[in-house]
């Protein structure tokens, strides 16, 4: 894919990684989730970018950035994120985080509630102790890939979060944005889990959107039910039908839902 915008590079304490930055007006931050990088975005940068100065990141570890063997979590890359506005001069923007990226998006705004205007959360992967069982598969597809057997890790790991069979019906970029971003599973197996926290995530009191996908497994229905119960000014959607990656089986109503929301929560 050729990107809409050039590519840039900011050098963190974290290390160097990559964003696009593209659009005028409000500033929306896209934060994907596991074995991704900002190509995941490839139907969001241009639509969002019509309305809204859209942000794209790739999260320090994730490609293009050479792996390393530190400062990989979600509370890390929550301040990596808080970095990136810094150095672009941002004093708050809307965050989208989707799967891992919305437990960063949520860290963000417990942490760096300055820096957070309001929160999109897509199928945010935000883990429970219920819930440990379910965290197995990451296991066994990190074991998989440390056996040489990259695609079938992958596949393990993609088809417990999407659905059966999701791998196989892959197109060819995501197929190689995920195994460009294979290695991050080694990492992400040993980072401090990020827990549901009642009562701090209660205290958030910003404009939140939770969108889910009709199709999307366990765990994902139960935590924005459980989210809808903890933040009652949340709205919800469920994107249908889709599953976990709904920002590209649906992207326009995707993105129709995201832009609803920056322009109804617009900075004053």
């Amino acid at each position: 894919m050729i990107p809409s915008s050039p590519i840039k590079t900011l050098q963190t304490e974290n290390g160097c990684f990559h964003y696009q930055d593209e659009g005028i007006g409000q500033a929306l931050l896209l934060i994907h989730g596991s074995l991704c990088d900002w190509r995941y975005w490839r139907w969001q940068l241009p639509e969002l970018a019509k309305h809204c100065r859209v942000i794209v990141p790739s999260l320090p570890h994730y490609w293009p950035y050479e792996n390393t063997q530190t400062g990989f979590s979600v509370y890390q890359h929550a301040r990596d994120m808080h970095h990136l506005l810094d150095a672009l001069n941002i004093e708050s923007a809307h965050v989208l985080g989707h799967s891992r990226g919305g437990s960063i998006a949520i860290q963000m705004a417990l942490k760096h509630a300055n820096k957070v205007r309001s929160l999109i959360l897509a199928d945010p992967g935000i883990r429970t102790r219920q819930q440990e069982n379910h965290a197995n598969f990451k296991h066994e597809a990190l074991l998989a890939i440390q056996e040489g057997n990259i695609d079938e890790g992958l596949a393990l790991f993609i088809d417990a979060v999407s659905g059966p069979n999701t791998w196989k019906r892959m197109v060819r970029w995501f197929r190689q944005m995920v195994r460009d971003n294979a290695s991050t599973l080694v990492l992400q197996q040993n980072e401090p889990a990020f827990y549901f926290d009642d009562t701090a995530f209660s205290g958030l009191t910003l404009p939140v959107t939770l969108l889910g996908g009709s199709d999307s497994p366990a765990p994902f229905p139960a935590i924005i039910s459980r989210l809808e119960n903890i933040l009652p000014q949340a709205q919800s959607h469920f994107i249908t039908p889709a599953s976990h990656g709904m920002n590209l089986a649906l992207p326009h109503e995707f993105n129709r839902i995201v832009i609803t929301h920056v322009e109804r929560h617009q900075l004053k």
